[in-house]
């Protein structure tokens, strides 16, 4: 009786791995994740716009203020990481197609969402240095993402991640 359900068991094991065991993603899986990539990418490269114009402010504020000169280069410096990211992901896109292998577009998607985030944290600790700098205070730690992955949060509650960030302009003050 024990050796019949052992045999049953293994023939079970077998047919599942047979199989592909396959218990992630739906049929239309792919495409909606390639979707999101891309718009992913593009949001990725809106934000560069915006970083653009957010430097050339601070490039005009550096020239009349020395202590701002530094901010400036290490701001330019974050926006050639952005661009050699951006250039990364939309090479990553053209790689990668609506029919290619699920977990590969999961990893793409994962890492273009990652790298997306990275950036904003990186351009937001510089924000708040210029602010610092303008105010003449230091800068602390930056504190962790009040709001984490997996937080419950109230139905109708307000969301941390919905206050507004420092504009380049606010942290600049009157310069």
């Amino acid at each position: 009786m024990l050796r019949a359900n052992r045999f049953v068991l293994l023939l079970a094991l077998v047919g599942l791995l047979a199989s592909g065991c396959r218990t992630y993603g739906g049929y239309d899986t792919k495409p909606k994740t390639y979707q999101a990539m891309q718009r992913s990418v593009e949001a990725f490269a809106d934000e560069l716009d915006r970083a653009e114009a957010d430097f050339r402010t601070l490039a005009d504020a550096a020239e009349a203020s020395d202590t701002l000169q530094a901010l400036a280069e290490d701001y330019q410096a974050l926006l050639d990481e952005h661009e050699a990211l951006l250039e990364t992901q939309r090479g990553r896109v053209e790689r990668l197609s609506a029919s290619s292998a699920y977990r590969s577009l999961q990893r793409g998607y994962g890492a273009t969402v990652k790298e997306k985030n990275i950036m904003m944290k990186k351009y937001r600790h510089l924000v708040r240095s210029v602010h610092a700098t303008v105010q003449g205070t230091q800068v602390g730690p930056t504190a962790p993402d009040a709001e984490r992955r997996y937080t419950i949060r109230p139905v109708n509650f307000p969301s941390l991640q919905d206050e507004e960030r420092l504009s380049m302009e606010q942290a600049l003050g009157d310069r």
